[in-house]
């Protein structure tokens, strides 16, 4: 065989070989556009079947995807959801790569804009462990769940029927809190015997797989 004929026929396998490995390494690799967020399904999809949309924009979207049996909890920067979180409307950065986090159990979160006045934590009756959901969501345990508000600064904290009173020097707030997804709801506030002043709200669950977000209303006085 002639070497021309020789050498142009292992320079177009070495070529082809050169494409596959790009296309391999390349094909779920993170080089997003500089001025793209890219949101992955992570287990679920769109209804075209696709894995992945892009979105030109620092505000995080809400989930396209669905998964059969789940329902969308949050954006993280990494599969596990060890990585950073991030809650649609929320700011992040371009070029970044988002994995949809997928939940079946019940998932509580909240935005607290109140959060110098009180926290609020998810716990169950008889643990101590307790998830500050402030700012994010968590799945709560399918018994005994409860919803905790805590006085920022030891502040004194009662009960009126249904609302949360808490006196701070000479501001007074009075907290309702709810939630409004069917199946879901709170009991009545009761004091919670801590060192620190806090109530309690027993989780009422007849529903599975729901994702539900503490609605509040709170008003100001000062004397």
């Amino acid at each position: 065989m002639d070497n021309k004929i020789l050498i142009a026929i292992v320079a177009v396998a070495l070529i082809a070989v050169a494409a596959i490995a790009v296309f391999t390494f390349s094909g779920d690799s993170e080089d997003v556009p500089s001025d793209t967020v890219r949101y992955k399904g992570n287990g679920g999809s769109l209804e075209s079947g696709a894995k992945y949309y892009d979105y030109k924009s620092t505000e995080v979207v809400d989930c396209l995807f669905t998964k059969d049996g789940y329902h969308f909890v949050t954006w993280n920067t990494k599969s596990d959801g060890s990585g950073q979180e991030y809650r649609v409307g929320s700011k992040v950065s371009l070029k970044t790569v988002l994995y949809a986090q997928w939940s079946d159990k019940n998932t509580i979160g909240g935005i607290n804009k109140y959060s110098n006045v009180f926290q609020l934590y998810i716990g169950e009756k008889g643990q101590e462990k307790m998830i500050n959901i402030d700012s994010s969501s968590t799945d709560i345990s399918p018994k005994n769940a409860i919803l905790v508000l805590v006085s920022n600064d030891g502040s004194q904290i009662e009960v009126d029927g249904d609302k949360a009173i808490i006196v701070q020097g000479r501001d007074t707030y009075t907290v309702y809190l709810s939630i409004s997804v069917q199946g879901l709801s709170l009991g009545s506030p009761t004091v919670l015997s801590t060192d620190h002043p806090s109530i309690y709200y027993d989780i009422n669950q007849s529903v599975n797989n729901q994702r539900a977000i503490i609605e509040m209303s709170v008003m100001k006085s000062t004397t």
